[in-house]
């Protein structure tokens, strides 16, 4: 075999193998940059749900919600923290589903979370009223994955607590 042949192909074996690895390379910095994005979109849910959580009273939130259960109306004391309570709940169910989307998330997984939706904001939930105003501050995403729950729930569910 003729050495000029044999070193071309290497030439055009490395060469591909370069085109390879630059795809795979991109590959994984895309990756890594979903990874990163995704951290930091759950540190800032998480300073959001802390900053929240000072403003529940355990004390009060617990009668709040045993009212609820006994289907009892709440205080205007109650009735605020059990909005803040359920806000909460709301950012970390806006992030499953940010972390869902982004492929973190698997879907038996969101599909449990988003079933807790009518629960938490549905009609059938004190904390309805406090979400119609509050949805303006969650995406739109997440502000659609609610309507879509509560048309798919047409109120059936009591409140969670």
């Amino acid at each position: 075999m003729d050495w000029e042949v044999i070193g071309s192909t290497g030439e055009w074996a490395g060469a591909i193998t370069v085109v390879i690895t630059l795809f795979y390379l991109a590959r994984q910095v895309k990756d890594a940059t979903a990874v990163a994005r995704s951290a930091s979109r759950q540190a800032i849910s998480q300073m959001n749900i802390d900053a929240w959580a000072v403003s529940v009273d355990s004390q009060i939130l617990s009668r709040a919600s045993a009212k609820v259960r006994s289907g009892e109306e709440l205080t205007l004391e109650e009735q605020g923290n059990y909005d803040r309570w359920i806000i909460m709940r709301m950012r970390f169910i806006e992030n499953a589903l940010y972390q869902y989307h982004e492929g973190l998330l698997d879907t038996d997984e969101w599909i449990g979370y988003r079933n807790l939706i009518p629960f938490l904001v549905g009609p059938q939930s004190p904390a309805h009223e406090a979400w119609k105003v509050a949805a303006v501050a969650f995406s739109k995403k997440l502000v659609n994955e609610v309507e879509e729950a509560l048309l798919k729930d047409q109120g059936q569910s009591k409140a969670l607590v």
